[in-house]
């Protein structure tokens, strides 16, 4: 049964839930995992529950808020008290768990927000995940603001939650690290990729290539691509070669497979707990001695970074004179880094991540969600060391100062990249003003995650400015994770690369 909200801000307890809700009106319910009730709250995808799964993490409760309208701009009473946030306390979770809330707005952004309290305390004792009635709460502050939906946006068309109009806090337990155990923080986002993201060559045909379970490439294999000139495609972070890709056009990659007389190939690696440089370095070993390439190389977004690592880098990684890249292309990489990877705006990366996920067809949602899931594992004890593969990008880390003094390439550069701004009835519409998009790049222009001029300037970089960027315009609506889809795109992918 709903309960009316409290505008002035008092507080309402629903099974054990208390909400503080200054200024905003409507009712709110509390919903257990997968209870019929749910289904009029939002309906969870097979991808969500799959994305759990793989990093051992479970719903808690949900809580609804319907009709909500906010009767005060500035929050709190008519007197001028209470706040702008909504106050959301919840049951903390056993002892050795750790907590995270994924906002749902009325128009459909996603935001993952972490408790106030410092995480992994215990709680009286409780066996499971979930603590014991009465036991201790965590606090959460989360956005008030009542977000309504573009005019002319689809509902129930995304990929995480389905449900547009209301407010809704789904509220995840998963295993924690306890804090000071740094050294086993570290270990988290290596585990899971180990486990779930193996580091290897696969092929890619034009109808299995967006079928994660291609065999690896053998050793024959391997030496038979020296035969000719191999094409080479590397994903970007938290995906695989079959999500990232998975917007080429059939006939596209059908095309270039002929190209290449059928030697078209992608690295799967590990995209959050290594640098680019320990991506080939790992790819030398996987190659054997006896092979010897002549590769062109197709990137996407981080993915970018590993190609100049393999174009500029690979000798002295352990490739020697094994592997030469004639055409290096690269969508969306940020060459100069993006300022999302800065430890004080990761929580704005994994947001944006999760938005995006829910337009990836296929299982690049449970790919992203299970990724950003991972990371949050060390974000809940502060551990940023052991997400080396992330912080590459850091625009002011160490890591990526370093990377662009590496030496000039023989590979010919090439770079497409995008000025992202929603059309009218977009689904993003919202959803940038949402994530503070203007705030963390400084006005500058972007496709949603990569700064468009990074991706091909890098001052002081050899190999750069790449002459020639294919930039698309914002009347393209294309942002991060679109490029493939786009004519433009394709059309300069078949003009560049000659088999």
């Amino acid at each position: 049964m709903a309960t009316n909200l409290r505008p002035e801000g008092t507080d309402v307890v629903v099974d054990d839930v208390v909400l503080s809700t200054p200024g905003l009106s409507g009712s709110v319910e509390v919903h257990g995992p997968r209870t019929p009730g749910m289904r009029g709250a939002e309906e969870t995808t097979q991808a969500f529950l799959d994305a759990l799964d793989q990093v051992g993490a479970q719903e808690q409760l949900t809580v609804e808020i319907t009709d909500p309208d906010e009767l005060y701009a500035s929050g709190g009473t008519r007197g001028g008290g209470g706040g702008t946030q909504i106050e959301l306390r919840v049951p903390a979770p056993a002892e050795g768990f750790g907590q995270v809330v994924l906002y749902t707005a009325e128009a459909g952004s996603l935001s993952w927000h972490l408790p106030t309290e410092p995480q992994g305390g215990a709680v009286g004792g409780p066996t499971g995940v979930a603590g014991q009635r009465g036991a201790r709460r965590l606090t959460y502050l989360l956005p008030r603001e009542v977000v309504r939906p573009e005019p002319g946006a689809q509902g129930h068309s995304r990929g995480v939650l389905g449900a547009l109009g209301t407010k809704l806090f789904k509220v995840v337990v998963f295993p924690l690290v306890r804090p000071g155990l740094q050294r086993a923080a570290e270990a988290v986002a290596a585990h899971w990729e180990a486990g779930h993201r193996p580091a290897r060559l696969r092929r890619f045909d034009p109808d299995s290539f967006t079928s994660a379970t291609v065999p690896d490439l053998t050793p024959a294999d391997v030496t038979a691509l020296g035969e000719g000139p191999v094409l080479l495609f590397v994903h970007g972070t938290f995906v695989t070669s079959d999500t990232a890709f998975s917007g080429l056009p059939h006939d596209v990659l059908a095309e270039l497979h002929h190209r290449y007389d059928g030697r078209v190939i992608a690295l799967d690696h590990h995209t959050v707990s290594v640098t680019p440089s320990e991506n080939i370095a790992l790819l030398a070993t996987q190659l054997g001695e006896g092979a010897h390439l002549t590769v062109d190389v197709v990137t996407h977004s981080r993915g970018g970074l590993v190609g100049r690592a393999l174009a500029e880098r690979g000798s002295e990684l352990g490739l020697g004179d094994r592997v030469t890249v004639r055409h290096l292309v690269m969508v969306a990489p940020p060459n100069a880094g993006t300022p999302l990877a800065d430890e004080h705006y990761l929580g704005s990366l994994l947001d944006r991540l999760t938005n995006l996920a829910q337009f990836i067809p296929g299982g690049g949602v449970t790919d992203i969600l299970a990724g950003v899931l991972t990371v949050i594992q060390h974000l809940a004890v502060g551990a940023f060391s052991g997400l080396e593969g992330i912080m590459s990008m850091n625009p002011s880390g160490q890591s990526l100062k370093e990377f662009n003094t590496g030496p000039a390439s023989a590979a010919g550069y090439r770079v497409v990249t995008a000025d992202y701004e929603p059309k009218p009835g977009s689904p993003f519409a919202r959803i940038v003003r949402d994530s503070g998009t203007d705030f963390v790049f400084r006005d500058a222009t972007n496709d949603l995650v990569v700064p468009t001029a990074g991706s091909y300037d890098v001052p002081g970089a050899a190999m750069f400015p790449v002459a020639d960027p294919l930039v698309l315009a914002a009347s393209e609506g294309v942002d991060h994770g679109s490029y493939f889809s786009n004519a433009q795109v394709t059309a300069a992918l078949l003009q560049w690369l000659p088999g």
